[in-house]
């Protein structure tokens, strides 16, 4: 993914430019804050408008592959759309945030941390707490079968040790119904 620079930087950017509170999530914060490990897409949870992808589009031009109409539809259901760049064939995984208090949890919470792959710059990733939680619930909607996830979860766990927020994790586990998966977490 080391190719992944110049197109990562490119959206960042442009995000950062069109005021947009984002967070990277997925297997990029997991890696970032846990054991490495390679992806496939960079995810992202922002908070976004029918406005700002609007201008979001018009700034991508034709480096990147943006169907506004179909990210227009996603922001509407609450689902994801992509970015693709058309420079390396990067994927940017795009998950709308809502407007619940998690969301806006998630979001204030953000660690600057550098990712190599993506950025000279640190970017925004969601904390180590929230990416356990994040991974907790992909693993419970997944059927709570995928070692990837319980892997990513673990690392996050090894790497971070000492310093994660149980508290915080376990205030949030109930209210998103996870709270029987933490019990079954290493502390």
């Amino acid at each position: 993914m080391m190719e992944a620079r110049r197109p990562a930087e490119e959206l960042l950017a442009e995000l950062n430019r069109l005021g947009v509170d984002y967070v990277l999530v997925g297997s990029v914060a997991s890696s970032a804050l846990g054991e490495p490990r390679a992806t496939m897409d960079v995810d992202l949870f922002a908070r976004l408008s029918e406005t700002l992808l609007s201008k979001l589009a018009a700034q991508l031009g034709k480096r990147f592959y943006f169907d506004l109409e179909t990210a227009l539809a996603a922001l509407r259901r609450g689902g994801s759309f992509n970015v693709i760049s058309m420079v390396d064939v990067t994927k940017f995984d795009f998950f709308p945030a809502g407007t619940d208090d998690f969301a806006a949890s998630q979001l204030a919470r953000k660690r600057f941390v550098r990712v190599d792959f993506l950025s000279n710059l640190p970017v925004p990733v969601a904390s180590a707490e929230d990416t356990v939680l994040a991974k907790l619930r992909w693993f419970d909607q997944g059927g709570r079968s995928s070692e990837r996830q319980w892997s990513d979860i673990l690392g996050v766990l090894r790497v971070q040790g000492a310093r994660i927020d149980w508290p915080y994790i376990e205030f949030w586990a109930p209210q998103l119904g996870l709270a029987d998966l933490v019990d079954k977490l290493p502390r």
